[in-house]
């Protein structure tokens, strides 16, 4: 009988995060309210239109090119009398949804770039005066490698300056 000696595969490193530096030129904002199966709910959402000018390790071909961020925040309603509401229509008090920020994917097309996120909702209203006013002026990105366009998003941070280094 002969025995087969099996390798176990190694798994590979993980990949190094990618990280991209982009210029804010405009910010927009819109607000969405709808009812649901069971209450209400509504979603803010803050587009920032940026212009990508630098990423690592490098890849020329997204320089120069657009990138939106889009940060959002939602909250529902529950359609339960609340006996401390005095006026029509008498529904639940608002709850945050998420509770916690979470970072969805970031998107590097030939054409097109995007990243989002939902963030709680003291720390959205509060980025997005910041943006409108011009104060933030930078957003700086970390993310895994893209396949086929798409990758993990793994933080978003915000500056008035731009970072030391890249």
């Amino acid at each position: 009988m002969t025995e087969t000696k099996q390798e176990r595969r190694r798994k590979p490193p993980p990949e190094p995060e990618h990280t991209l530096l982009a210029t804010v030129k405009s910010v927009t904002v819109s607000y969405y309210v709808g009812n649901h199966g069971d209450g209400v709910s509504d979603e803010a959402i803050t587009d920032v239109l940026c212009d990508i000018v630098a990423i690592t390790p490098n890849i020329p071909k997204h320089l120069g090119k657009e990138l939106t961020c889009s940060l959002m925040c939602s909250r529902q309603y529950g359609r339960v009398d609340d006996p401390d509401e005095k006026g029509w229509p008498r529904i639940g008090k608002g709850q945050t949804v998420p509770e916690r920020p979470f970072l969805l994917n970031m998107r590097l097309d030939k054409d097109v770039g995007g990243l989002s996120a939902y963030l709680p909702e003291a720390a959205y209203w509060a980025l997005q005066a910041d943006l409108k006013s011009g104060r933030l002026k930078f957003i700086e990105a970390k993310f895994i490698r893209p396949r086929r366009g798409y990758g993990d998003l793994t933080s978003i941070y915000f500056s008035e300056n731009p970072p030391e280094e890249l």
